[in-house]
């Protein structure tokens, strides 16, 4: 990816993930990102007048939620499209930081096989908008009444 205009990251998660799992899928995604994206945050952060370090984020960033069907639809469209992307799911839980035994696993898996719920991608904005215009802004579980 070469394109120098305006970037856009997106965090797409299945619908029904509690809001937890939502943060921790997200916080994950968005470090992996920012290394396969490096414009996404300014390189020394912002520091405000009394010296506290804040978040160097230089473009928008967005947290969507859909079907699961289409959070696997859109790993494979961002592929396509050359937009670096990651995807997260329950490969690692229950491992207890053993990334070996994590890594090991995803190397004799595919992404269907490991229950992805949730993709990042960043990329130039037009771009990401347009493959993840189906989605919806992510606003907690769909609770039943």
């Amino acid at each position: 990816m070469t394109e120098q205009g305006p970037l856009r990251a997106a965090i797409v998660v299945h619908k029904s993930l509690d809001p937890a799992a939502v943060a921790n899928a997200a916080a994950i995604l968005m470090g992996q990102l920012a290394h396969l994206e490096p414009r996404l945050y300014a390189t020394d952060g912002v520091k405000g007048a009394d010296g506290v370090r804040h978040a160097g984020i230089r473009y928008n960033t967005v947290i969507l939620a859909g079907r699961p069907a289409q959070v696997g639809k859109l790993i494979a469209a961002a592929a396509e499209a050359d937009v670096p992307s990651a995807v997260f799911g329950g490969a690692g839980r229950g491992l207890h930081n053993s990334f070996e035994a994590y890594q090991e696993l995803v190397g004799r898996s595919t992404a269907e096989e490991l229950e992805v719920f949730a993709v990042g991608l960043a990329g130039p904005d037009e771009l990401v908008r347009s493959l993840t215009k189906q989605f919806s802004s992510y606003r907690g579980p769909v609770v039943a009444e």
